[in-house]
């Protein structure tokens, strides 16, 4: 009875020990269950800042992506307006390069003109203006009445170094002013009256250029050329 007693008396000591142990080990898990809970909640509370954070980070990397595609967009308008800018510049060069290129041409043309105005031109003019019918005429004319008032000068001197004056007639000095009319008409349209082929050579030229004028003073030339 005694050994019974002893038996269960060490069996609620194992038991009671049993006991303590599992309370103090469940007090563990519970405690560990609650700093678990913690870390739980703790990690929580940061996947959400981080969360936060993430969608903050996202705005504004949507931000940055949609301006750099506005940078993009106006580099690209920039790049089109440029080569287009760049294209009309290109092409005003090609142009005033053809434009210097003519007025090159049309210089040295001029110079041509000129050196053969200087050379053959002015003289040639000069030779078709002296031998023209109006410009000989007007010649003949001032040589007759030239002539004829220096004949008349020559008589009346001659009466007047004969001591004959009375034999003068009356109408001799009529006949002297008549002489010198003609006289200073003639020389009046030698000093006013414009040469009809001067007219024609500046409306040949105004209407046809220099070289008009080369081929009508120098046919020959350009026959020899050609």
């Amino acid at each position: 009875m005694a050994e019974k007693d002893r038996v269960l008396a060490k069996a609620k000591n194992v038991q009671e020990e049993l006991e303590r142990k599992a309370v103090a080990e469940a007090q563990k898990v519970q405690e560990r269950y609650q700093d678990l809970t913690a870390e739980v909640e703790a990690c929580h509370t940061k996947i959400r800042l981080m969360q936060g954070e993430l969608e903050e980070r996202e705005a504004k990397f949507k931000e940055m992506q949609d301006h750099c595609d506005s940078l993009v967009t106006q580099n690209n308008k920039l790049a089109a307006s440029s080569s287009s800018k760049l294209k009309e510049v290109e092409n005003a060069l090609v142009q005033s390069h053809a434009e210097i290129d003519d007025l090159t041409n049309q210089l040295a043309a001029l110079r041509g003109d000129r050196n053969w105005l200087i050379t053959n031109g002015l003289v040639g003019a000069f030779e078709f203006l002296r031998e023209s019918s109006y410009f000989t005429g007007l010649i003949d004319r001032l040589s007759a009445a030239a002539y004829q008032s220096g004949h008349h000068d020559g008589v009346l001197k001659g009466y007047i170094d004969c001591q004959q004056v009375e034999r003068v007639s009356p109408d001799f000095q009529v006949t002297k002013s008549k002489l010198q009319a003609d006289m200073a008409s003639a020389l009046e349209a030698a000093y006013t009256e414009p040469l009809p082929c001067y007219g024609d050579l500046m409306d040949k030229v105004n209407e046809e250029g220099i070289e008009s004028l080369r081929l009508m003073l120098d046919p020959a030339d350009e026959s020899e050329e050609d």
